[in-house]
C-alpha cells in the first residue's frame, strides 16, 4: 500500500521533470538553439526562471534582472549550457559569429528550365489502334499517374521528346519495352506493349507511330523572381521556395537554368483564386544563369552575365533574423515588361524559428498601385526580395488563398546559407559577454 502511494506522488513529479527536461521547452521560454551575429554588434537575451546559461567555464552568465548581453568581436562561435534549476543540463546555445555579408537584391522577373531525373506521368488515357479499338498499354503495365520514368529501355529520360522517339525505336523490334520507374520511394519495372495507331502531325497528315497511353509533365517551371546575387562570386538566389511537380513533389533537378523573362499580362488574385504573372521567356538559347541546388528555400546556382539594378547602385548589407522588425518594408518585383518597381508593404509579424523554415514573416501588401494591378501577392512573385532599413531581409514565399494582400516571407539568413554565401565552419569565436545589471 505505502509503495503505490509512492508512486502515486512519483509519477507526476516525473512527468512535470521530463516536461522541463525537453529540448523544445527553453526555446518556447525564448532561449534560442543558436543565434547569428555580425562582428561588434550586440545581443541582448532575456532568460526566464527557471532556467540559466552557463559559459564554457562553468560560470552562470545571467545578471540579476535576468538579462544576457554580449558583444561579439571576432568571427567565430561560442557554445553556452541552458541549465534547468542551474543544475540540470537541458540544451546548447551557440552563438555564432559570422562575417558581414553584402549583396545585390533581385526583383528581375525570370523563366526558369529544368531537367528533372525523370520524367513525371500525369494522366494514363486510352490508345485507339489501327484495328479502331481501344487499348490501354500503360494501365496494362501497371503504370500509374505520378509515377516518374526513369528509363526506356537502357536509356536515362530527362526531356519529353526523348520518350517518343525511344518507343519507335524500340517498338519494330521488341513485342514490349521495359520501362523504370520510381514510386514513391520504390524503383519498379514494368514492361509496357506499344500500340501501332495513327496520329496526325504539325502539316494535318496523318502517320503510324506507336503510342503507349500516357501524358507527361512539362519539366518547364515557369516564371518567377531573382531574389539576390553576389557580384564577387556570381551565385543568385530565387523563388523562396522549392519547384514541385504536379503532384506536390519536390522536383530533383539534374541539370536547369534560368533565362530573363517579360511579364505581359497580370491575372488579378481573389479571394479563393490565387492570381498570377503572365509572361514569356525572351530567349531560351540566351541563359542567365544555371541551377544547382531545388531546395525548401528556392533555387541556387551561378549568374552567366551581369544584371544592372535602378535602385541599387551597390549591394547592400543583408540582415539576420532577429534583426528582423515588424513594420514597413519595400519588395521589388516586375508587374509590366522586364523593368523592376519598388512597392509598400507591411511586415505584421516576424515568427521566432528554432530551425530554418520558408514562413518566417507575415507581410501585408500596401501599396495602393500594387493592389490595383495584381490584388495583391501573385504567382510568380514569389522570389521577390524584402528590403527593410537599407538591409535585405527576406523573399516572398507564398500568398494566403483567402485573403492574397497577405502572404509569408522566409528569412535571407536561410537563403544566404542555402546558397553557400556564409561560412558556418568557423574557428572558436572569442565572445565578450557582460551581464546587465
Amino acid at each position: 500500500m505505502k509503495r503505490g502511494l509512492i508512486w502515486y506522488f512519483l509519477v507526476p513529479v516525473i512527468l512535470i521533470i521530463g516536461i522541463f527536461v525537453t529540448p523544445a521547452l527553453p526555446y518556447w521560454a525564448g532561449i534560442p538553439g543558436q543565434v547569428r551575429l555580425y562582428p561588434g554588434t550586440d545581443y541582448s537575451l532575456y532568460v526566464q526562471l527557471p532556467f540559466s546559461l552557463v559559459d564554457a567555464n562553468g560560470v552562470n552568465v545571467v545578471g540579476e534582472k535576468r538579462n544576457f548581453l554580449f558583444n561579439s568581436e571576432e568571427i567565430g562561435k561560442q557554445y553556452f549550457q541552458v541549465r534547468l534549476f542551474g543544475i540540470i543540463p537541458v540544451k546548447e546555445m551557440v552563438v555564432d559569429v559570422v562575417p558581414q555579408v553584402y549583396l545585390f537584391p533581385g526583383g528581375q522577373s525570370i523563366g526558369v528550365l529544368v531537367n528533372s531525373l525523370g520524367l513525371v506521368i500525369s494522366r494514363v488515357v486510352p490508345v485507339r489502334g489501327l484495328d479502331g479499338k481501344e487499348y490501354f498499354p500503360a494501365a496494362s503495365a501497371g503504370i500509374q499517374a505520378g509515377d516518374v520514368i526513369l528509363k526506356i529501355g537502357n536509356q536515362q529520360v530527362s526531356r519529353p521528346g526523348q520518350v517518343g522517339m525511344l518507343i519507335n525505336q524500340l517498338a519494330p523490334n521488341f513485342d514490349t519495352i521495359p520501362i523504370l520507374i520510381r514510386r514513391n520511394e520504390q524503383i519498379l519495372e514494368r514492361h509496357i506493349k506499344p500500340v501501332l495507331s495513327l496520329q496526325e502531325d504539325y502539316t494535318g497528315k496523318q502517320r503510324e507511330v506507336y503510342l503507349v497511353g500516357f501524358f507527361l509533365e512539362d519539366p518547364a517551371a515557369g516564371v518567377g523572381t531573382l531574389t539576390f546575387y553576389d557580384p564577387e562570386t556570381g551565385r543568385y538566389g530565387a523563388l523562396g521556395h522549392t519547384i514541385t511537380d504536379g503532384f506536390g513533389r519536390d522536383l530533383e533537378i539534374s541539370q536547369g537554368s534560368i533565362v530573363q523573362a517579360s511579364i505581359n499580362s497580370i491575372k488579378q488574385g481573389l479571394k479563393g483564386l490565387p492570381g498570377e504573372k503572365l509572361g514569356v521567356f525572351q530567349s531560351d538559347d540566351q541563359i542567365l544563369g544555371t541551377i544547382d541546388k531545388n531546395t525548401k528555400f528556392g533555387i541556387f546556382g551561378n549568374l552567366q552575365r551581369t544584371i544592372k539594378h535602378e535602385y541599387f547602385p551597390q549591394p547592400i548589407a543583408v540582415a539576420l533574423s532577429h534583426e528582423v522588425q515588424v513594420g514597413p518594408a519595400k519588395i521589388y518585383t516586375v508587374i509590366n515588361g522586364d523593368q523592376v518597381e519598388e512597392f509598400d508593404i507591411e511586415i505584421t509579424r516576424v515568427i521566432a524559428q528554432p530551425e530554418p523554415d520558408d514562413k518566417g514573416l507575415i507581410i501585408r501588401v500596401t501599396d495602393p498601385r500594387l493592389l490595383s494591378i495584381t490584388g495583391g501577392i501573385v504567382q510568380g512573385m514569389s522570389g521577390s526580395p524584402i528590403v527593410q532599413n537599407n538591409k535585405l531581409i527576406g523573399a516572398v514565399t507564398h500568398v494566403f488563398i483567402n485573403n492574397p494582400v497577405m502572404g509569408y516571407g522566409s528569412f535571407i539568413e536561410w537563403m544566404i546559407y542555402e546558397a553557400g554565401l556564409a561560412d558556418e565552419q568557423q574557428s572558436l569565436a572569442v565572445v565578450e559577454w557582460k551581464q546587465a545589471i
